[in-house]
C-alpha cells in the first residue's frame, strides 16, 4: 500500500508540480517515477517484497511465484494506496474550473490528442502493453531471478526503467504501466477516459513478461 501510495502522489506530483511550474512535464516525472519506484522499492523489498504495480503482482500469480490469494490481498492493498494517493493529490491541486489539477485531472493517464499527434486507444494499449512489458521484464532478470542484482542495486534498475519507460510513452498514454497509477487520480478527478486502456495494457503485458521470462530465461530448478 505504501509503494503505491509514493507512486501515485510522487508520480503524479511531479506531472503536476511541473505544469504549476513551467518546467517540462516528460523530463520532471520521467525522474519523479523512476526515483520514487527505485527508493520504494529498495525500501520495501525486504519487507514485503517491494509488489507497488498489480502488473508485477499478477506477473507472479501466474507463473506461481505467489499464492493467488495473498496476490489478490496485495493487490487490493496496492490499489487502496493509489486512491489515498489520489485523494491526497486531490487536497494539494483542487479541481477547481482553470486549475492545474482540472486540467490534467491530477495527471490521470490519457491518450495525446492534440495538433502533433494523435494517440488511439488501440495504440495507447500497445505501447502500455509493451512498456509493462519492459518493466515487468527487468523485475524478474533483478528481483527474481536468483542471479538478479537487487541484492546490491536494489530497485534501481527497476526505476531506471520505469523512467526510460516514460520518456518513450509519458507524452502519448501518461505512461500508466500499472492499473493503480491510474487509479487513485482517475477517481479523484472524476476522469475515466479510456480505462480500459490502463487495466488491460499493462495487466497483459505483465503477464507476457512473467511468461517469457519464466519460460526462456529462468535457470531451471535442480
Amino acid at each position: 500500500m505504501l509503494g503505491a501510495f509514493g507512486l501515485v502522489t510522487v508520480g503524479a506530483g511531479s506531472v503536476l508540480a511541473a505544469a504549476s511550474t513551467g518546467q517540462p512535464i516528460v523530463l520532471f516525472a520521467a525522474f519523479g517515477h523512476a526515483f520514487v519506484i527505485a527508493v520504494m522499492g529498495t525500501a520495501l523489498g525486504p519487507i514485503s517484497g517491494g509488489q507497488i504495480s498489480p502488473a508485477v503482482s499478477l506477473g507472479l500469480i501466474v507463473t506461481r511465484r505467489q499464492k493467488a490469494d495473498i496476490g489478490a490481498v496485495i493487490i487490493a492493498f496496492q490499489l487502496l494506496g493509489s486512491l489515498i494517493g489520489g485523494a491526497l493529490l486531490l487536497w494539494l491541486y483542487p479541481t477547481m474550473p482553470g486549475s492545474i489539477g482540472a486540467r490534467f485531472h491530477l495527471a490521470t493517464p490519457a491518450l495525446t490528442a492534440n495538433g502533433n499527434v494523435t494517440v488511439s486507444a488501440l495504440q495507447g494499449f500497445a505501447l502500455e502493453t509493451l512498456m509493462t512489458f519492459f518493466l515487468v521484464f527487468v523485475v524478474f532478470a533483478t528481483a527474481i531471478d536468483p542471479r538478479g542484482t537487487a541484492k546490491t542495486l536494489g530497485a534501481i534498475p527497476i526505476g531506471l526503467t520505469v523512467g526510460v519507460d516514460w520518456l518513450l510513452g509519458g507524452a502519448l498514454t501518461g505512461a500508466a504501466m500499472s492499473p493503480g497509477r491510474w487509479l487513485g487520480p482517475a477517481v479523484a478527478s472524476g476522469f475515466f477516459d479510456n480505462a480500459w486502456v490502463y487495466w488491460a495494457g499493462p495487466l497483459l503485458g505483465g503477464v507476457l513478461a512473467a511468461f517469457v521470462y519464466e519460460s526462456v530465461f529462468m535457470p531451471s530448478k535442480k
